[in-house]
């Protein structure tokens, strides 16, 4: 998984990033502000996708030092930008600023698994309940509105099969609530077969 995890003294749990995990991600980095054959913006491009899925890898841990904070690693590329003649501190700072996006994070945010419960106990709707907590806010938002059930079939959503989200209209540029939909992915399958059909 790549964290480190410590009881501490008061009781309390915290993960960190671990060594290996953070060396991964230095050379990583390393990689795209050494490459001569990108200038500062195209580094600056590139570094943004891979800084923001390790942060966000990683909210759940303890975030606030220095080396997980990558603070050395932005200062580095911050040096490598002003190189270029076109590139002054001000630039450099900006195009830091989107290569190391920012993300929050909180320790301990897992919520532990209530008194005796487990997958195998036939309870579907507290583990698809807690299941909903995996999906981005438009997923989530979908399950609660439907009891965490699916739109199509009515049935719970159990196990590890994935929870799809349909756009009602066929149109996927539409975001608004009453056009999404959250299905099985047998269901979704069945839903845009049907209307290949029509």
């Amino acid at each position: 998984m790549g964290w480190n995890f410590r009881v501490q003294k008061n009781g309390k749990f915290r993960s960190i990033p671990s060594a290996e995990n953070h060396r991964n991600i230095r050379k990583k980095i390393k990689a795209v502000v050494n490459n001569s054959n990108y200038g500062a913006k195209v580094k600056a491009k590139k570094l943004a996708p891979i800084v923001r899925g390790w942060r966000n890898y990683h909210k759940s841990c303890d975030m606030s030092g220095s080396r997980n904070s990558l603070w050395f690693m932005n200062i580095t590329a911050n040096h490598k930008f002003r190189k270029e003649k076109k590139v002054n501190r001000y630039k450099a700072n900006k195009l830091c600023d989107q290569a190391f996006p920012e993300i929050g994070y909180e320790q301990n945010q897992h919520v532990n698994v209530k008194g005796t419960k487990s997958p195998y106990d036939g309870d579907l709707a507290y583990w698809s309940g807690r299941n909903s907590k995996l999906y981005n806010n438009a997923t989530t938002e979908a399950l609660k509105k439907q009891k965490h059930s699916c739109g199509h079939c009515g049935m719970k959503f159990i196990g590890e099969e994935r929870v799809h989200l349909h756009h009602i209209d066929g149109n996927h540029s539409n975001w608004k609530k009453d056009n999404l939909m959250a299905v099985h992915q047998s269901c979704h399958q069945q839903l845009h077969w049907s209307q290949k059909d029509t």
